[in-house]
């Protein structure tokens, strides 16, 4: 790249901070060259240009100027490319489409272009804004999705699914295999047939099927375990749970 060019892409808006009086610093994760922070000047006087463009989880085009030898940009310009009405009306879409930019936010590297992954959380938060019910859902698969991308997909067999009987079987934490209970697989954890059964689905189907699913709420609360144990395992400190802190405070405290 030049030493300064003008970039004019399209970009999620992951996270924000205020700085100083009038402006902000957000992370957004573009189309082209992945994430990045940029400064932007004045957002938060109250005739703002940037409007709601800045909000987590829009789906912006904004025009930056870029320099290579600076880690933060200065944004110019900001405008919805699509906007979520429904997502932003429902708390418990709010809260699943915020955990989804809070991994991304957290597994993707700075100025590292991942165009499935940008593909990937488009289509989250568009499937989050257009359905209705089942978006529980939504979070465990896009986990195990972007957990492909990253390279440890669950390696699920059929075979080994179709054999876990009704009492049960074994999730690998180490290569996300589903297996009967009578398979010795490393870093095993226990759990009914439904679970694994839908687990394996979320690992592999795409999003109008996973929206299908209906699981009752404790399948559910166990996928999501084993979903989130499985990510810990491979990414470790990096994996993300402030969000899942927070919501379970204001959950306490309602």
């Amino acid at each position: 790249m030049a030493q300064r060019d003008i970039i004019r892409t399209q970009a999620i808006v992951l996270r924000g901070m205020d700085y100083s009086e009038t402006s902000r610093i957000v992370t957004l994760f573009t189309r082209e060259q992945g994430k990045l922070s940029v400064m932007a000047k004045g957002a938060r006087r109250t005739k703002s240009s940037f409007g709601s463009t800045l909000q987590p989880m829009a789906f912006t085009q904004v025009v930056y100027y870029y320099k290579p030898t600076r880690t933060l940009q200065m944004l110019s310009e900001s405008s919805h490319v699509r906007a979520f009405h429904d997502l932003n009306r429902r708390l418990d879409k709010i809260t699943i489409g915020l955990r989804i930019v809070e991994l991304v936010d957290a597994l993707m590297e700075e100025e590292d272009p991942q165009p499935a992954v940008f593909r990937l959380t488009l289509s989250a938060m568009d499937a989050l804004d257009r359905a209705e019910e089942r978006i529980d859902n939504l979070w465990p698969f896009v986990q195990l999705r972007v957990a492909r991308v990253l390279g440890v997909a669950p390696a699920i067999d059929r075979d080994n699914v179709e054999a876990v009987t009704d009492e049960g079987g074994i999730l690998s934490l180490a290569n996300g295999g589903v297996y009967p209970r009578t398979a010795r697989p490393s870093h095993a954890r226990k759990a009914s047939r439904a679970a694994l059964r839908a687990f394996a689905i979320l690992a592999r189907a795409d999003v109008d099927v996973i929206l299908r699913m209906d699981l009752d709420r404790q399948t559910r609360a166990r996928v999501h375990q084993l979903v989130a144990e499985y990510m810990q395992f491979h990414f470790e400190s990096a994996y993300p749970t402030r969000s899942r802190d927070v919501i379970s405070q204001m959950k306490g405290q309602g």
